[in-house]
């Protein structure tokens, strides 16, 4: 069964109060544009490794380039989940 009445503060998220000043903390905006970075660093390094071994026999270095992209962007992707 569905309740149908006060659904919406059921189901709002519970958040810290954000700091006093009433804005976010830059380490937070820093942590995110970090994320970020390290995404956009994690795809490029992939989409250079497809690009630049593309017909070639060696799949091992590939595999390792693309490896290296992977662990680029999964920190970056942990740390940028949520914009602040």
């Amino acid at each position: 069964m569905v309740r149908s009445e006060r659904l919406e503060t059921a189901l709002k998220p519970r958040l810290r109060p954000r700091a006093a000043a009433g804005g976010v903390a830059a380490w937070a905006w820093a942590r995110y544009f970090l994320g970020r970075l390290l995404q956009v660093t994690g795809l490029l390094t992939a989409l250079v490794a497809a690009t630049a071994f593309f017909g070639t026999r060696s799949t091992i270095a590939m595999l390792r380039m693309m490896l290296v992209g992977v662990a680029f962007f999964v920190p970056g992707w942990l740390l940028a989940r949520k914009r602040p």
